[in-house]
């Protein structure tokens, strides 16, 4: 890949400045090397494990969180196919000897992030203890939405680190010059972390795809990366074949695959809106996962933003100037991101979750670290000055973003608010759509949960006679009677885009 700390390199010097890093692995054992790596780790674990959040912020959430705490389970839904059996057992790593679910899952997010930042360090070819090093560290750490993740109960964020490093794996495995040889160690490794990465988030294999593809043609022995690449699957997929059953697995994989693309996925077949997803993605990328200037956002956002477009755009010139633009493995690497932006335009949720730009978003970030380490490089007040300010910016726009993270969403206070109606004398029912009854119901809500989607539901709520009803969502027209009273409830859309805003309609008899 272009090496950013220096200014004119050929294909072929850059190719020896990443073997450099990569022979050398973590800059050598030097005893300072290892001291750096240790206090990167102590500040991601630490940090994360400091904004721990103790409420179920979404279904999502829910499912991760009853897989680990209750059971796993892909027929229920603990959690839904494709199964994650390996960030799965990522959490219940730490689950079973400390007994926290949220605590393992701030765990595993802290040690994802120092996973991420390797990858990045070592598919740019540069080492932790340099100035670009720093720029791309501190980036990456207090990225809004990596650092949300890092927390949510969730596999995103070890998915994208998983992702990241597989690539460097893979592209460090192809002679793209001349000059080099196929790197068969690389190419067993990255072929093993491409199958687990099936098994940790199989939605981010197309960014890998290619370069794996061009690995097994490049290869001599392709027999053998294919081995790799089997028994890599086998380690997460038998267990999980024994545990469900096969034909069971196979009825919930073929139910949740023409789920997601027909009905609830939020694929271009249900929310065919081309301009709406390309403003979720953008959102996604821009000022969810940069913390860039959005309408309703804080003004100081648009600093944010100026620095970002600032940062970004010296990085984009200092990256791929034109001496190294003719490097192979920025094209390919360009591929990589278009494969995978493509996939997930047409057929992930863009429009409600930002969660699924990561990959993208992770790859973005040493852009904008090129350029800042460049300004850093200026050697003049001024710059850095600027540069100072709106790394200041930034960091505080996270901290907020985190600490609001903290406060329960929109749906965990409806939920707390409805336990609240249920102490009350007389039947409580609730009224909405099964995901929002089912998220209910699965915390233990003491009540009658009926489906605004079941005609014989609706019957039933509008013959009640006693007690009251709560209908939770926008759905008052249900009943042909002004409410008792109503609640609505926010979180930050910023921080969580998903039902940012839940009403409450209230009904007593």
């Amino acid at each position: 890949m272009p090496s950013p700390n220096a200014s004119v390199s050929t294909p072929s010097s850059l190719r020896r400045r990443v073997e450099a890093v990569w022979t050398q692995g973590i800059e050598t054992w030097h005893p300072s090397a290892v001291a750096a790596w240790g206090a990167l780790v102590a500040a991601c674990v630490g940090s994360r494990l400091a904004t721990t959040i103790t409420y179920i912020e979404d279904p999502d959430s829910l499912r991760f969180a009853l897989s680990v705490a209750d059971e796993y389970d892909v027929a229920a839904l603990q959690p839904h196919f494709p199964g994650y059996p390996v960030f799965w057992a990522a959490a219940e790593l730490f689950y079973t000897p400390i007994g926290s679910f949220s605590v393992s899952f701030s765990i595993v997010g802290g040690l994802a992030t120092v996973l991420l930042i390797w990858g990045l360090l070592r598919l740019w070819g540069v080492p932790l203890r340099s100035v670009q090093g720093a720029a791309l560290t501190g980036t990456v750490f207090f990225s809004p939405l990596l650092w949300l993740m890092g927390t949510r109960y969730m596999p995103d964020l070890l998915g994208t680190a998983g992702a990241v490093v597989t690539l460097a794996l893979l592209l460090r495995a192809l002679p793209l010059d001349r000059d080099e040889q196929f790197d068969e160690w690389a190419a067993r490794a990255g072929v093993g972390l491409a199958g687990l990465l099936a098994g940790l988030r199989l939605s981010y294999l197309p960014l890998v795809l290619m370069p794996a593809l061009l690995v097994l043609w490049s290869s001599r022995r392709p027999e053998r990366l294919v081995g790799v690449g089997v028994v890599s699957v086998a380690v997460w997929l038998v267990p999980m074949i024994l545990d469900t059953g096969l034909w069971t697995l196979i009825d919930a994989a073929w139910g949740q695959t023409t789920g997601h693309f027909t009905d609830f996925g939020g694929t271009v077949q249900t929310k065919s809106d081309l301009g709406r997803r390309f403003i979720g993605t953008v959102q996604g990328l821009w000022a969810d996962g940069l913390g860039g200037w959005w309408p309703g956002r804080n003004p100081l956002t648009a600093v944010v933003g100026a620095g970002l477009l600032g940062t970004g755009g010296i990085g984009a010139w200092r990256l791929f100037d034109r001496e190294r633009f003719g490097d192979r493995r920025a094209w390919l690497l360009g591929v990589c991101v278009l494969a995978y932006g493509l996939w997930m335009f047409f057929f992930q949720n863009v429009v409600h979750k930002s969660r699924h730009v990561l990959p993208l978003l992770a790859l973005l970030l040493p852009v904008v670290a090129a350029g800042a380490a460049a300004l850093w490089r200026w050697q003049t007040w001024t710059a850095r000055g600027v540069l100072l300010c709106a790394a200041g910016v930034y960091v505080a726009v996270t901290l907020v973003l985190v600490d609001q993270h903290r406060d329960p969403s929109a749906i965990a206070q409806t939920k707390q608010f409805v336990e609240s109606q249920t102490e009350r004398s007389g039947p409580t029912r609730v009224a909405s759509v099964p995901l929002v009854n089912t998220y209910l119901r699965s915390q233990r809500v003491d009540a009658q949960f009926l489906s605004i989607e079941d005609s014989t539901d609706i019957r039933r709520l509008r013959r009640a006679k006693q007690g009251r009803t709560l209908v939770v969502g926008t759905y008052a027209s249900l009943l042909d009677r002004e409410p008792t009273r109503t609640h609505t409830f926010y979180h930050n859309p910023h921080v969580n885009r998903m039902w940012p805003e839940v009403t409450v309609y209230v009904y007593e008899y």
